[in-house]
């Protein structure tokens, strides 16, 4: 049965066949993006007006073409649907015609028919959570544990079906994706007593990593990390002032960082060096032209019995710590892409050792609960205090490395690859 559709693979049938999937799995898609983060089931009750509570009919719930034909409106009440429907339709459709050249098309790996089905299995589920978890992101900033606990053993196990995979793979993959981004949360939080990344974008790269490994990992953080920093960077040079001067160098560092790596991967030192030295001068002047936050004017509190403070000489052993303990992580990645396991389980456990030693050092200090009367002034637009959802800039990344993986490996000389 399998040999007879071999040859039909390639056909346009079979691309029209493989992107119906998609809007049918973006249709569903569009009902957890709504339903999940309302804590409501997405089997029950079926699909309706949320405006009438009228059911709606099947054929009008054809992905896409119902949109397309009632112009995003209920035929009921005439209530508007948001076009996000049709977006998130379209755009799992064309990710799973896209998976379909990758696994069956012309860019397919050579190996069975049978495992190239299997593929492309594996890449539309990862395409279909990576769009769940961009749209829920951006629309309320969670990634959300019922999706992601979940699809990190689905992610770990469904490659032991194909050939290559190995059972370290994955574990590794889903370890250092959860503990690299706690870990430069935690440094973050002791070193500025701010916040950094959330555990809901540690989960999700500990998905990535489940599927794709240390390497996909990397790619994502750092593929995640530059789009953000490019969007958040349009978005500053709007500002004025210090802060459009600001982005304007961090522009030049984000094409420095490019330039790095790609001397990096291509074993170009001058470009590497030349790369590393300029991102760094470009990160320093762009935080030094920032203009200070303003500062809310707090009343004057009554006198009363003060709080202990932390011994500074704790503080800064705490923060030497941290620095540490994030230095020896950041080792044990680069050991595990290079191969040496053994340094990396070392350095890893280590340097978490030394941070979860950092964290008791310091004091936790409990907020408190009065809202006051006057809302406090809002900071001036920062590169470095820009609030973006970093979800979907992990999801895109973790997708271009996914279909990219086989070209990155053949055109680069990436740590660890064979």
């Amino acid at each position: 049965m399998l040999r007879e559709l071999q040859p039909l693979v390639g056909t346009p049938g079979a691309y029209g066949f493989a992107v119906l999937l998609g809007l049918l799995w973006g249709s569903f898609a569009n009902v957890c993006i709504y339903r999940w983060p309302q804590g409501k089931s997405v089997v029950t009750p079926p699909s309706h007006c949320g405006s009438c509570k009228t059911p709606i009919r099947w054929y009008d719930n054809l992905p896409l073409v119902s949109w397309l034909l009632l112009r995003g409106k209920c035929r009921a009440c005439g209530a508007r649907f948001s076009g996000r429907y049709l977006i998130v339709e379209l755009l799992t459709g064309l990710l799973f015609g896209v998976a379909w050249w990758f696994a069956l098309g012309g860019g397919a790996r050579a190996e069975a028919f049978d495992h190239q089905l299997l593929r492309f299995a594996i890449y539309a589920a990862f395409c279909f959570v990576m769009v769940v978890v961009t749209f829920i992101d951006l629309d309320h900033k969670l990634i959300l544990d019922r999706l992601t606990l979940p699809a990190i053993p689905l992610f770990y196990a469904l490659p032991f079906l194909l050939p290559e995979r190995h059972w370290t793979e994955g574990l590794v993959g889903a370890a250092i994706g959860y503990g690299l981004p706690w870990t430069i949360g935690e440094v973050y939080w002791l070193v500025t007593g701010r916040e950094g990344l959330g555990l809901g974008d540690s989960k999700l790269l500990a998905v990535i990593g489940a599927l794709l490994g240390a390497r996909g990992v990397v790619a994502a953080l750092f593929g995640g990390a530059v789009l953000g920093a490019v969007i958040g960077i349009v978005v500053l040079m709007r500002g004025e002032g210090g802060s459009k001067k600001g982005a304007a160098f961090a522009v030049i560092s984000v094409a420095a960082v490019g330039a790095a790596v790609y001397g990096a991967l291509t074993d170009r030192v001058l470009v590497g060096v030349v790369g590393s030295v300029t991102a760094l001068a470009s990160l320093v002047i762009a935080r030094r032209l920032e203009p200070p936050p303003e500062e809310p004017a707090t009343p004057a509190a009554e006198p009363g019995p003060e709080e202990p403070e932390a011994p500074a000489g704790k503080e800064l052993l705490a923060r030497t710590l941290a620095l540490v303990a994030g230095v020896l992580v950041l080792a044990a990645v680069t050991f595990e892409l290079l191969g040496a396991h053994a340094m990396a389980a070392g350095g890893g456990l280590l340097g978490v050792g030394l941070l979860l030693l950092a964290k008791r050092l310091v004091p936790v200090v409990e907020e408190t609960t009065d809202v006051p009367d006057e809302e406090p002034a809002r900071d001036v637009p920062s590169l470095m205090r820009t609030e973006l959802p970093f979800g979907p800039f992990l999801a895109l990344a973790a997708l271009v490395y996914l279909f990219a993986e086989p070209w990155i490996l053949v055109n680069f000389r990436l740590p660890g690859a064979l």
